[in-house]
This record gives C-alpha cells, structure tokens and sequence, in this order.
C-alpha cells in the first residue's frame, strides 16, 4: 500500500494513492457514514467516482 498525502496552504489536500490504499480509504468513509449523517454524501460522491473511474488511474479534485 502506498499513498503520497500533500496538504496545501488554501486548505485542500492532493492524494496519489494505490488501489489497495484508496480501498482501504473508501473502507474508511463508508464505514464513518455509518456513525455520523454528515460523512454520508462525501461516501455516495466517493463511490459513485470510483465506479465510474473503475480500473482506470484517476487524477481529479474529489472535494476541498
């Protein structure tokens, strides 16, 4: 698993990470969906990117 994490100065976050790493991360937000209603839609946007993207290398801006 690797990941390569940079947090810029206007507070959004660029991610380069590998398929067993960006599981691992959907595993994360799906599973705190669970707990708490605000995670929900950053879940569903998370999913819907990755199955549209399936398979293929991916570079976008998810959210900020």
């Amino acid at each position: 698993m690797q990941a390569l994490i940079e947090t810029r100065r206007d507070g959004s976050v660029a991610m380069e990470v590998d398929s067993e790493a960006a599981r691992a991360i959907v595993a994360s937000v799906v599973f705190a969906a669970r707990f708490h209603e605000g995670i929900l839609p950053l879940a569903r946007l998370v999913e819907k990117t990755l199955q549209a993207h399936d398979g293929e290398p991916s570079r976008g801006a998810l959210c900020q």
